[in-house]
């Protein structure tokens, strides 16, 4: 435990000292109320927790009834220049974590991405055993040091679970899983499914109201059809074949979607019948020189009878094409009446597009109150010119709405 205490020690022990030699020698931090003292523990990174053991005989164990451990980038960079550290951390883990005399209801293991660390299944399975005794709510687990070949399998065994983070595994599912049935937020990035494990697993959280999820590689489909409380989703795309990923939304109201893959449309990833519940839609890295994701979002915004807030950013990649002048665009006969906030961000070379857009939601939204667009000029100077002639055009546009606010700004 040694090399653990080294770190804040110092501090610690001159507390402890000035504390001895106080001529009343009463114990102040002690008789501090217990929720102060809860509050000041939740504060402290690990380190430091284990070191208020320094304090007094009466802090020795305080440190080991705490309800929240986290071992992220602060605790590994200690490791740095040892150039197998991983026995020493696993040590060290064990040590902070068998030890505990109470509750355990959030756990974090951050693993730094640029490390060198190898924690094996039968550690993180042992240290997920003991959570899962220990009332285990919140549990972390972000492993991007070294690729595991498997995720901990216990971690179904903590039944009490309400927030999943799982990242750096191969996902897979005992014939016996049994679900989660508590679970209420599921985050899963940097991770492999095995075939049916990822629907699998999502049928098994009944309550399941948010979940994020990165995709890579070649997932053929997401049917999320048997999540019926799903309201909320957050869905990163990094693989090129995606027509039809996601095969049902029957509740969702949030929607995020990004793409990090240039030939990746958004209108090949879900349809915008599956959409009528949605309330929230934001669509990150969109190609609005392609005409398809233009006629993508306008049938979102005609099939979203529900939407109140729609956040656009575009990826900003192509720049050489002139928009096509799209009868789709021009529509005056749709009405988007829920539609109450617009958050647009382009860069230089497809602001033409944008404007565009803007135009129809400017005609058809009659409880729009704020549109907000954006112009970053990240690669090419600021033309005074082209920024008036963008203002103008705003100002002139037609509005369903009289309330709505026009906020126009750029950024260099």
């Amino acid at each position: 435990m040694s090399s653990l205490l080294s770190h804040s020690q110092l501090s610690l022990m001159t507390l402890s000292n000035k504390k001895a030699n106080c001529a009343d020698h009463i114990d102040r931090i002690s008789d501090l109320p217990g929720n102060v003292i809860d509050g000041i523990l939740k504060h402290l990174n690990i380190q430091e927790l284990v070191c208020t053991s320094l304090l007094s005989r009466k802090w020795r164990y305080v440190w080991n009834t705490v309800p929240e451990l986290g071992f992220c980038e602060e605790f590994f960079c200690r490791f740095e220049d040892i150039d197998d550290p991983s026995p020493e951390i696993c040590r060290i883990i064990t040590e902070v974590l068998f030890p505990h005399n109470g509750p355990i209801y959030s756990f974090t293991l951050d693993i730094p991405s640029s490390s060198n660390i190898l924690i094996t299944a039968e550690y993180f399975n042992k240290w997920i055993l003991f959570l899962s005794r220990r009332g285990i709510k919140d549990l972390a687990i972000f492993n991007y040091g070294i690729f595991s070949d498997k995720m901990p399998s216990h971690v179904f065994s903590c039944q009490e679970l309400t927030h999943l983070w799982l990242s750096g595994f191969k996902v897979s599912l005992s014939p016996n899983f049994c679900g989660l049935k508590n679970l209420l937020f599921l985050l899963l990035e940097h991770n492999m499914y095995e075939f049916g494990a990822l629907e699998s697993l999502i049928s098994g959280c009944p309550l399941l109201k948010e979940f994020t999820i990165e995709l890579f590689g070649d997932m053929k489909s997401i049917c999320l059809k048997k999540a019926k409380n799903l309201i909320d989703l957050r869905l990163t795309v990094n693989q090129e074949r995606v027509s039809g990923l996601i095969k049902s939304l029957p509740n969702i109201q949030r929607l995020t979607l990004e793409s990090d893959c240039n030939k990746t449309l958004f209108a090949d990833i879900i349809s915008p019948s599956h959409l009528i519940s949605l309330k929230y839609l934001k669509l990150r890295y969109v190609n609005l020189d392609e005409r398809a994701e233009l006629l993508y979002i306008v049938s979102v915004l005609k099939s979203a009878s529900n939407l109140v807030e729609l956040v656009i950013e575009s990826n900003d990649i192509n720049g050489e094409q002139e928009p096509d002048q799209l009868e789709e665009l021009e529509c005056n006969s749709c009405c988007f009446s829920k539609l109450q906030t617009v958050n647009i961000r382009v860069g230089t070379t497809d602001f033409k597009h944008a404007m565009s857009l803007i135009r129809l939601i400017l005609a058809n939204s009659s409880s729009l109150q704020t549109l907000a667009f954006r112009v970053d000029f990240c690669h090419e100077k600021l033309d005074p010119a082209v920024m008036l002639s963008i203002s103008r055009k705003l100002l002139l546009m037609e509005r369903a709405s009289q309330r709505a606010r026009i906020e126009f700004t750029h950024r260099e």
